[in-house]
């Protein structure tokens, strides 16, 4: 068995309003000078595992990602994948 660490970054899809993104866009305006004009929140998703090779890990990774880690209906979401 070969170990990897994938990162799954999930986004919600660009025509999806982002309210707690934009409740944390006027709180940072209210902390900060930065001109914020658009902020939008995501999840990170570090995974330590191990398989076979690299072809079933990320198959894998495309099956949890699909149906468990994001929401495909309004997220979009990308990955890295390295044997460690």
């Amino acid at each position: 068995m070969t170990k990897f660490k994938a990162t799954v970054f999930i986004r919600l899809r660009k025509n999806v309003d982002d309210s707690p993104g934009n409740a944390v866009r006027d709180a940072s305006r209210r902390l900060s000078d930065l001109e914020i004009n658009k902020l939008r929140l995501g999840k990170v998703i570090d995974i330590y595992c191990e398989a076979p090779d690299m072809e079933y890990a990320i198959k894998e990774l495309h099956l949890l990602t699909d149906r468990l880690y994001a929401n495909t209906v309004m997220e979009d979401w990308d990955y890295e994948i390295e044997e460690i």
